[in-house]
């Protein structure tokens, strides 16, 4: 049975806390210039291909997983810096909870950079646009794009 991995980790008060952990492949064109994203069903945003981490993997394997699932199976993607992820922490409120999340992006690659599905390209300048105008579902998309796209 897959599970949901939610980490329970303490402050510094001591007081526990549950974290949702959840994996990405960044996937970054070839000349470094755009990100690949897709609509959200639960969201109605722009966001990283991607999901929760399940129980069943590694972080690298759930973040390929799950790209593969949006993409399809003749899409391949590859991890193309494994050991030096962007993570980031944020609470993230869903219909009145407070979920706190842990996100891991790895930057990727995919073989067929012209057939990604209903994913779209987009540079750091049309992610700012879209960020401004609300568009994405977090700020880590942006976050992420600025560590990952050439300005």
């Amino acid at each position: 049975m897959t599970t949901f991995f939610c980490l329970p980790a303490f402050d510094f008060t001591g007081k526990e806390h549950q974290f949702t952990i959840a994996t990405c492949p960044v996937v970054v064109d070839q000349n470094s210039e755009k990100i690949l994203l897709h609509m959200g069903t639960s969201t109605g945003r722009w966001q990283f291909i991607g999901g929760r981490y399940e129980d069943n993997a590694t972080f690298r394997e759930n973040a390929i997983a799950h790209g593969q699932k949006e993409l399809g199976a003749g899409n391949q993607i590859t991890l193309t810096d494994p050991e030096n992820p962007v993570v980031l922490y944020d609470i993230i409120d869903l219909h009145g909870y407070e979920e706190k999340t842990l996100l891991i992006h790895y930057r990727a690659s995919v073989s067929d950079e012209e057939n990604t599905g209903k994913a779209k390209w987009f540079s750091l300048a049309e992610i700012e646009i879209l960020d401004a105008k609300n568009q994405t579902s977090s700020p880590n998309v942006r976050i992420v794009a600025e560590k990952f796209l050439k300005n």
